[in-house]
This record gives structure tokens, C-alpha cells and sequence, in this order.
């Protein structure tokens, strides 16, 4: 390339990069600055919303912890809370085998639409082991609670000493947690459990996990449930005697209740806490024993003239290293001895004995040790016996659905008969059923909702001697449907010359047919027949004479003739009583619903008695008709 040309190629290299840095400007403003505005726009949306998923993520976490903290919530109500977390407390204490055990509530404290707590106050005796294994499960318990104060004095230096330990449990419920009958899910056993036993049912499955495994405390045992029938979730196959506890037999009712473990402690054990306890750091030297002697087994007395006291004073407490004890009496009466030695004490009255109050005083003494000495004043009251008060019930008695039943309860007793108190015995009696002010009236309103059917009721009466001596009763309580609401007399008819009233058991669609002598039961009604007209019948039972209009129910029934009062003895003349059952007789479906009167239904005016003329009521028409 010779000098000509190569001028012209750098002359034109030399526009081509001159052109290149006018262009650049221009490049760099209207191509690549939106390019780099919406670059800045895109990263600034990112953090953006980098930032709101992240607080939106903290979000969902705050919603979750909220839910978990109301699931593992007390109840919401205070009064339920402590209640029941005094329970779960004191079950939990003695399932860690705490001895000297006294479990109380403590302070409470409620703010509103926020949270409550509730504190439990525990005192008991255990070693490190027991201790350790309470705070273990207490840990382990799926609850929102917390030990809140935790004192310990051990009483030892060597091996595993006992501790007396003082704590603080503290429970909380969370605004807005569900309503519950519990701390956690509870059933029952509906059948005994031995100790051997590996499968179990319980009465209701509902509220505990459908997956194995999970534990459960029966009474004060820990099992592990690790398997569940397919078809019965409330028959589970589990392992026994876990967490400490020992299996045991179990009865019939005993509680099966859920033992959740708390998220976080799942793959905790008791096992881990086993260098803990090979290394002790409660221990401290045993203080020097000192000793508080004291007279045991010699208590007051109430005995009956000519009877005898014996007794064995016994010392409690003494460092027998110095010396024996040695007993004696003081200010006694005459005739009561004790022997130095044994400390047995004894003491006979005569049958002419004035009936009040002796006393005398034990002394304990020491040999070797002058500065021992230990009174206790013994007091003998000398009384006439106390008999035992005694109870009359009727063997039965009937209750009828929807009304008030009333039972006086008669009783003899050699004592004030107005110290008499009146009480039901057992746990099992009907809900309600008291004995009122009157003292000896029992009381009672069958619900509707109340199953018919015989109880057995036990009464009980004691007087007010001292002792007081007591005597117990039992009827049997038959509860029955209203069967007299729903019986009514739909008519009568000659039949045979005899007139037959017709009623119709509307309970049963059952239609009875009665005449003249017969009887009409129904709940409590228990009357006989004594007359058939033509728009009434008459009945008599114990309280006197009734008339039933034509068509109205036996409820209905109106009492136009008091009885007087019993004679002495019954006359000759009395009715025997036939029973007819009006629940089980049957009708004819064909029977007429009235009947038409024979001759001689009607009395002259001068003849009629007080009852015939309140009956004018037969003149009145039939509230009804029915068959």
C-alpha cells in the first residue's frame, strides 16, 4: 500500500471514530435511559413485594401461633380454669408419687378480651426424681402454662434425699379460645382393666387423635396408645405403665384422659434428664435431729355407766439412746391406773356412776433426762347410751311424671323427736328431691324428661344424741307416665242388667271396661268403682268419694265427699280390694259410647244424701265424648 492510499484509510478510520463519539450521547440518552428507568421501577417492585410476602408470611405465623395458643388454652371462664387446672395439678402430682400433698388456688388475674391466668399452689414432699419427672410432664403437657415460683429445701446430704418443695403453677387462657368441659379431652372405661391387659375401650373417642401414637392417663397410670381399631376408634391397643407410672388394675368408670405433648417436645425423653439427677444439687448435710416428744393414742371417751376404758399411751418422738420413757397419772379419778412401762391405761365405772365428765393427765417422764416432761389431760364423759332412732317407709311409693310428689317420713326416738334431721343416703337419688323446712317431708317434681321405672331410695335419720345414732330406710320409687291425664270415661252401657263404664287409655289406645266393685289404676289413682250413671260414675279411695264427669280425663275427677276419719278397726262390712289394672283391660271396639238408665238410677229428692244432690253436676252435659 503505498502513501497515498494509506492516508485514505486512516482517514476514513479517523471519521469512523470521530462519528462514533458524537452518536454515543445520543445512544446513551434516548435508547438506554428508559431501559434503565424501568430496570429501577422492576427492582423497586421487587423489594416491594419482597417485603409484603415477608410480612405476609408473618402474618399467617402470628395466626398460627394465636391458633395454638387457644388450643392450649384453659377455659375460658376463670372460675372453670382454675378449677379444673387444680385438678389436672393435683393428678399430675400424685402420678410423680408426691407425698404430704397440699394443692390450693392461688391468685387469679383477668384481662378483659386479652388473656386470664390462674395460679395453683402446690406443697409437697418428693425426692429429685419425683420433682424432676413433674417438671418433665409438666413441660411435655401441651398447655399455655408455666412454673412461676419454685422453692426447694432438701432435708439431706446422702443417696436421694426428700425435698419439700413449694411451687407455683401458673395457667392461661387466650381471648377467644373454644369453650371446654376440661383441661383436655376425657372419657371413661366401660369395663374393668386388669393390670395385664394391652388392649382397652373407652366410652367415647371423640376429642382424641384418630392416629397413633399419643398418650393417655388412666386414673394415676401413663399409657401409650400405638394403635387403634379401624372399625371401633374407641378400642386401642396400647402400652402400659409408661412414664414412670406402674400399670395397675382399673374399674369400671375409671377416667381416661388425653395427654397432648406440646410441639417442640416431641423428641424430648425423661432419659435426658438422667445426668441431672446422678449428680444431685439439692443435696445439703442433715441438719442435727431434734427431737419433740409428745403422748400418742390417749384420746377422749364417751362410755355407759359400767362400762370400762383401756388405752396404751404410747411417746413419739423421743431419743430412747438416753433413757426409757416412763408414764404415770395425775389428778385422776379413783379407779384409773396406768402401768409405768407399757403405758397402759384403764379405768372401770360402776352402774350407779353419776353420768358426767372425768378427767386425769398423763405425765411422760425420761430416765436420765430430768428436763423431760409431757402432760396430756385425758376426759372421760360417763353418759346414759344413745339408741338408734327408728325409721317407718312404705315399701313403695309412685311418682308421677310433671307432679309434685310429697312423702312424709314417719320416726321414734328416745331422744327430742324435734332433734330428729331427715336426709337421703347414696349419691344416686334424683336430682331435686329434698326434704324440705318441715323437716320430715320429702319433696320431689318428676321432670317430664325423667326415665319411668322403680328406684330404690334410701332415707336416713339421725338424732341428736352423742353420739348421734342414725337408721336408714329404703322404698322403692316406681316413676310412671301421667297414664290418669290421658284415661277418660267415654260412657257406660247395661250389659248383662249390670251397667259397664267404658274409659279409653289414650297413652296405650287401650279401652277398659269397669263395672260396680272394680278398680281403676292409673299413675297414682288408685280408687274403686262405686257407682255407674248416665253421665257420670262415682270412685272411692282413700281420701273419699269422687265424681267424674262423661268425657273428662281422671285428673279431672272432683272430690264431692271428704272421708272421715279411720276408725279403730275396719267394719265388717268393708270392700276387699280387686285389683283390675286399667292400663291392661280391653274394650270391644264395638261398645256403645253411653248407656241408657234402668230403672231405679233416680232417688227421691227426701233421699238423696249430701253427695247426691253436689251431683246435680250429672245433669250438666258432657264436656266430651270419646271412645
Amino acid at each position: 500500500m503505498d502513501d497515498k492510499q494509506r492516508t485514505k484509510v486512516l482517514a476514513m478510520v479517523l471519521a469512523g471514530v470521530l462519528g462514533l463519539g458524537v452518536l454515543r450521547p445520543l445512544v446513551d440518552d434516548v435508547i438506554m435511559g428508559p431501559v434503565r428507568d424501568a430496570q429501577r421501577n422492576l427492582d423497586n417492585a421487587t423489594t416491594e413485594y419482597e417485603r409484603e410476602e415477608l410480612k405476609q408470611m408473618q402474618l399467617l405465623v402470628a395466626k398460627e401461633h394465636i391458633s395454638q395458643g387457644r388450643a392450649a388454652s384453659l377455659p375460658p371462664r376463670i372460675s372453670d380454669a382454675q378449677w379444673l387446672y387444680q385438678i389436672w395439678i393435683t393428678n399430675l402430682a400424685k402420678q410423680c408419687k408426691f407425698s404430704q400433698l397440699d394443692v390450693n388456688p392461688g391468685r387469679t388475674d383477668n384481662r378483659r378480651n386479652q388473656y386470664l391466668t390462674v395460679n395453683v399452689d402446690v406443697e409437697a414432699e418428693t425426692d429429685l426424681e419425683g420433682l424432676s419427672r413433674f417438671l418433665y410432664l409438666f413441660e411435655q403437657a401441651g398447655l399455655m402454662h408455666r412454673i412461676a415460683n419454685l422453692e426447694i429445701q432438701s432435708t439431706g446430704s446422702q443417696g436421694n434425699p426428700r425435698m419439700e418443695i413449694l411451687l407455683t403453677a401458673e395457667g392461661m387462657s387466650v381471648a377467644g379460645c373454644p369453650d371446654s368441659n376440661d383441661v383436655f379431652v376425657r372419657a371413661k372405661l366401660p369395663q374393668p382393666l386388669s393390670a395385664t391387659d394391652t388392649e382397652l375401650t373407652v366410652t367415647s373417642a371423640k376429642g382424641f387423635p384418630t392416629k397413633a401414637p399419643f398418650l393417655a392417663q388412666v386414673g394415676k397410670e401413663m399409657v401409650k396408645v400405638t394403635a387403634i381399631d379401624s372399625e371401633n376408634n374407641g378400642k386401642w391397643t396400647v402400652e402400659r405403665g409408661q412414664e414412670g407410672t406402674i400399670a395397675a388394675p382399673h374399674t369400671v368408670e375409671e377416667s381416661v384422659q388425653l395427654f397432648p405433648v406440646a410441639f417442640g417436645r416431641r423428641n424430648v425423653s425423661f432419659s435426658d434428664y438422667d445426668n441431672f439427677l446422678n449428680s444431685s444439687p439439692f443435696a445439703k448435710p442433715t441438719p442435727p435431729r431434734v427431737y419433740k416428744p409428745r403422748i400418742a393414742s390417749v384420746l377422749d371417751k364417751t362410755i355407759a355407766p359400767g362400762e370400762s376404758v383401756k388405752m396404751t399411751a404410747r411417746a413419739e418422738d423421743i431419743n430412747e439412746d438416753i433413757g426409757v420413757p416412763v408414764f404415770a397419772l395425775e389428778d385422776a379419778v379413783d379407779g384409773m391406773a396406768i402401768n409405768a412401762e407399757s403405758g397402759e391405761l384403764e379405768w372401770t365405772t360402776g352402774e350407779d356412776i353419776e353420768p358426767k365428765k372425768y378427767e386425769g393427765t398423763v405425765i411422760l417422764t425420761q430416765k436420765n433426762n430430768e428436763d423431760l416432761r409431757v402432760e396430756k389431760t385425758i376426759t372421760i364423759t360417763v353418759k346414759l347410751p344413745n339408741d338408734a332412732p327408728e325409721i317407718t317407709l312404705p315399701a313403695d311409693a309412685i311418682a308421677v311424671l310433671g307432679r309434685d310428689f310429697i312423702l312424709t317420713v314417719a320416726a321414734q326416738d328416745d331422744g327430742p323427736m324435734a332433734n330428729l334431721k331427715y336426709s337421703l343416703e347414696g349419691d344416686d337419688n334424683p336430682e331435686g328431691m329434698v326434704f324440705g323446712e318441715d323437716g320430715n317431708i320429702l319433696k320431689w317434681t318428676a321432670p317430664r324428661t325423667f326415665t319411668p321405672g322403680e328406684y330404690p331410695i334410701k332415707v336416713k335419720v339421725t338424732d341428736g344424741g352423742e353420739p348421734a345414732m342414725s337408721a336408714v330406710g329404703t322404698l322403692t320409687l316406681k316413676v310412671m307416665d301421667d297414664i290418669a291425664a290421658l284415661t277418660r270415661f267415654t260412657g257406660a252401657v247395661g250389659r248383662d242388667g249390670q251397667l259397664v263404664a267404658f274409659f279409653w287409655n289414650q297413652a296405650e289406645n287401650k279401652k277398659p271396661e269397669l263395672r260396680v266393685g272394680d278398680w281403676i289404676e292409673a299413675a297414682d289413682i288408685d280408687a274403686e268403682l262405686i257407682e255407674i250413671a248416665k253421665r257420670h260414675i262415682r270412685m272411692k279411695d282413700a281420701a273419699g268419694i269422687w265424681q267424674l264427669k262423661l268425657g273428662q280425663n281422671l285428673r279431672e275427677r272432683v272430690l264431692i265427699e271428704p272421708a272421715a276419719k279411720p276408725a279403730a278397726t275396719p267394719a265388717a262390712t268393708d270392700v276387699v280390694k280387686k285389683p283390675v289394672d286399667a292400663k291392661t283391660l280391653v274394650v270391644a271396639d264395638d261398645a256403645p259410647a253411653v248407656n241408657t238408665p234402668t230403672a231405679g238410677d233416680e232417688k227421691p229428692a227426701a233421699e238423696k244424701t249430701a253427695a247426691d244432690k253436689a251431683a246435680d253436676y250429672d245433669k250438666d252435659p258432657p264436656s266430651s265424648s270419646e271412645e
